[in-house]
C-alpha cells in the first residue's frame, strides 16, 4: 500500500488492475490466472470458489476480468481480513468474498459452485485428501476444480523433509500419480494433468538472481540484508525444482453429471 500511495499520491479511487502488481505473487502471475480460469471453464455470472484463498489477489482478477463472483476460502484471519479491506479499497465487495474457514471443512452447503480454484496451496493442508472431497462436494455435477500445487518427483531424506516443514510449512508433498489417485478417490474425473516443474524452475531461479542482486545493494547502503542463511536455503530450494527433486503441477478435474 506505501508503494502506490508513494505512485499515485493517494489510494482514492484505486482500480483493481493498479494493485496487480502487488497482489499477484503466485508463480507466473496474471498468466497463471486466466489458464485457472480457463481450465475451469469460468464464465461470466459463474460463482467461484477459490481455496486457501490469501488476501484474494486472484479472486480480484477472476471478478474484475471475468465478471464472476468470488467466495474465496482461507484459514487465516489477517489474510481475510486484510483481503475485505483490499476488495473495498478496488469497490469489488459485492464480487470478491473472503471467508474464514478450513479447507478440510468447506462452510458451505453442497453443489453451491459453479468452478473451483486453487494456487500452491494444498501443500499447506495436512490432509489433502479430506480437502479434495470437501471440493467436490461443493462443486456441482459437470462442473470443474483447476488448481496447481508442489509436488514430489523423487522421495526425499526425512531430514530434507522436515527442512520444508519448517521453512515453508509444508504438510506433505505427493507425487502426481498419487495426486491424480487422490482426485479420483474423491469422486472427480481427472481431465488434464500437465507438469509444470520447468516453468517454475526458471522463475524461481529469477528471484533467486533478483534477491541476491537486493541483498549485495543492502550490504552496500548498509541496510539490514536477507542474510546467507536464506540465501542458501533458497538456492537449495531452486536446485530442488531445477534437478526434479521437487516441482509443481496444474490439475484440472471435473465432478461427473
Amino acid at each position: 500500500m506505501t508503494k502506490l500511495t508513494n505512485l499515485r499520491g493517494s489510494v482514492a479511487d484505486v482500480t483493481p488492475q493498479e494493485l496487480y502488481p502487488y497482489d499477484q505473487d503466485h508463480y507466473d502471475g496474471l498468466n497463471a490466472n486466466a489458464r485457472l480460469a480457463e481450465k475451469a471453464q469460468m464464465k461470466s455470472g459463474d460463482c467461484v470458489l477459490d481455496v486457501c484463498s490469501g488476501l484474494c489477489g486472484p479472486a480480484r482478477w477472476y471478478a474484475s476480468e471475468l465478471g464472476v463472483d468470488v467466495t474465496g476460502v482461507d484459514i487465516s484471519p489477517n489474510r481475510v481480513d486484510g483481503a475485505n479491506e483490499l476488495n473495498t479499497l478496488v469497490g469489488l465487495q459485492g464480487q470478491v468474498h473472503p471467508v474464514l474457514g478450513s479447507a478440510m471443512d468447506l462452510p458451505f452447503e453442497g453443489e453451491r459452485f459453479d468452478a473451483a480454484v486453487s494456487q500452491e496451496s494444498f501443500l499447506h493442508i495436512p490432509d489433502k485428501s479430506k480437502a479434495l472431497a470437501e471440493v467436490f462436494r461443493v462443486l456441482r455435477p459437470g462442473k470443474r476444480f483447476a488448481f496447481t500445487d508442489w509436488v514430489m518427483h523423487t522421495p526425499l531424506p526425512e531430514d530434507e523433509m522436515e527442512q520444508y516443514r519448517q521453512r515453508f510449512a509444508c504438510q506433505s508433498l505427493l507425487s502426481i500419480p498419487e495426486y491424480e489417485a487422490q482426485l479420483k478417490q474423491a469422486g472427480f474425473e481427472v481431465i488434464s494433468s500437465e507438469d509444470v516443474t520447468a516453468s517454475w524452475g526458471e522463475i524461481l531461479a529469477r528471484r533467486l538472481s533478483m534477491y541476491q542482486t537486493l541483498d549485495a545493494e543492502a550490504e552496500r547502503a548498509g541496510n539490514p540484508s536477507k542474510g546467507n542463511d536464506f540465501l542458501k536455503m533458497y538456492a537449495q530450494f531452486v536446485s530442488d525444482v531445477q534437478n526434479r527433486r521437487i516441482g509443481g503441477v496444474c490439475l484440472t478435474a471435473e465432478k461427473p453429471q
